[in-house]
């Protein structure tokens, strides 16, 4: 692979160059230009010019573009509608190229016992693998992954970690990305740096990495609004909630012996936890434990919600209430709610959604609606952005906005799975900054699901460990 002054949208490439067998992992933040190469390489890129350009030919690619086409394949045939049961989704050995070949690479990746699971059956760290041995099993010699830790447990990680490792000892050429530090792994023999659309670091791996501060040092944008600026006319409505007896409900959550399974197999039981206002509660647990269908209960998105002991706001879960009588009282950001936001419209209706809680927006909505909208995308970072359409945004930029659309109401309860997933780490910074402030004046109580330790911040008044 070599590059000579290549040109392409926000990035200008002088020169770059990795031989067979490299491995490389490339840091930059969010803006820097590092998608753009990341898409170049994968040769999604069609308005480049450039001196020299020879790419891979026809390289393994996981991204979270490809994820997410994935994602939407699975939700077209999913038949959960017609059956009796959860349709656990495609066969994971479907994925693969002559999977009865390669049984050493799955032995390698620890994936043996998931050849026979559907796709939806699997953890965030088994479906990342799955793509990886998807691509590696078609015979290729270049391997281009973006941001593969991000999401992941520290055990699904290291996991990884080991098979990415595999692929290089294979003779794979290997090319990351990277947005954080922490995230540069041990065995990657060669390291760049990506800042203001140019490489400004590429080579062999050393002991001196004194320059990922400078590529991580770029301006995060300014969450720390005033309150005046967030909460305008006083105290949102969704404060307001009451209880039978007509006081202020102190209890926004209660689960009793709470259990969720799919497909017969139960993925927690004997759960019980309480949340009152201003009891900001951390999430912690490797992936599969059931972090993710727990919120999906209280959101009032997964089945289990009326087979379960479940108070939300003082109101029994399956006693005729409407779900989005509740959830206009609450603020969601999760990996679903990513994934499922693949509807027409721009960055800006996408935030004012959150005002109605809708999957798009098809509400019509006042000049002061599109005033506050257009303040949180100027703290975000992204007012140029207000017209685009959200699909057309990067990765980041979308979580963003998403986090955006979830606190535009303030709403009683944040709830808050993986949202920093896909950040740089000034942005990660700026948001959990923001968060903490939003609990300190009691505007929110947050509820956060997180596998980066160093998200465990000590606003975090509870903690559930699954």
């Amino acid at each position: 692979m070599k590059i000579i002054n290549a040109s392409a949208h926000d990035l200008f490439v002088d020169r770059f160059e990795a031989r067979p067998g490299e491995a490389w992992c490339l840091v930059g933040t969010n803006r820097s230009g590092i998608d753009t190469f990341f898409k170049l390489l994968a040769g999604e890129v069609s308005d480049v010019t450039a001196e020299l350009l020879e790419l891979p030919e026809n390289p393994g690619v996981v991204s979270f573009k490809r994820q997410q086409a994935l994602f939407e394949e699975e939700l077209r045939k999913d038949d959960t509608d017609y059956l009796d049961r959860i349709d656990p989704g495609t066969r994971a050995a479907s994925f693969l190229h002559n999977v009865e070949d390669h049984g050493d690479l799955i032995k390698a990746f620890a994936m043996g016992d998931s050849m026979d699971k559907g796709y939806r059956q699997l953890s965030t760290g088994q479906s990342r693998k799955l793509m990886l041995l998807a691509q590696i099993t078609r015979g290729i010699s270049s391997l281009v992954v973006q941001a593969p830790y991000e999401g992941l447990d520290r055990a699904s990680c290291d996991e990884l970690d080991k098979a990415l490792a595999v692929c290089h000892q294979w003779g794979i050429q290997l090319i990351i990305t990277a947005h954080n530090r922490g995230d540069i792994p041990g065995w990657c023999t060669h390291v760049g740096g990506i800042a203001q659309g140019r490489i400004v670091h590429a080579g062999p791996r050393t002991s001196n990495m004194d320059w990922i501060e400078t590529i991580l040092s770029t301006k995060a944008p300014d969450f720390k609004a005033s309150i005046n600026e967030i909460v305008q006319n006083g105290k949102p409505s969704s404060w307001d909630i009451c209880n039978g007896n007509g006081e202020p409900a102190m209890e926004l959550v209660r689960l009793q012996k709470g259990s969720a399974g799919y497909d017969g197999k139960a993925v927690f039981s004997d759960l019980d936890f309480c949340i009152r206002t201003h009891d900001h509660t951390l999430v912690t647990g490797p992936n599969g434990c059931g972090k993710s269908t727990l919120l999906q209960m209280i959101m009032g998105d997964h089945p289990a919600c009326y087979r379960n002991d479940l108070r939300i706001f003082g109101i029994q879960r399956g006693t005729g209430e409407s779900i989005w009588e509740l959830k206009q009282h609450m603020g969601i950001v999760s990996p679903d709610l990513h994934r499922n936001y693949h509807v027409p419209g721009t960055t800006l209706h996408c935030i004012i959604s959150g005002l109605f809680d809708s999957i798009g927006l098809y509400n019509p909505y006042t000049p002061k609606d599109e005033e506050k909208a257009m303040k949180w995308l100027e703290r975000t970072g992204l007012a140029q952005e207000a017209h685009t359409p959200f699909r057309r945004l990067s990765y980041a930029d979308q979580r963003l906005v998403l986090i955006a659309r979830a606190l535009i109401k303030m709403p009683r309860l944040l709830i808050l799975d993986e949202a920093t997933q896909g950040l740089d780490e000034p942005n990660r910074l700026a948001v959990l900054d923001f968060l903490e402030q939003v609990a300190g004046e009691g505007l929110s109580t947050l509820l956060y699901v997180s596998h980066r330790e160093d998200e465990f911040r000590s606003f975090f008044t509870s903690h559930i460990r699954m």
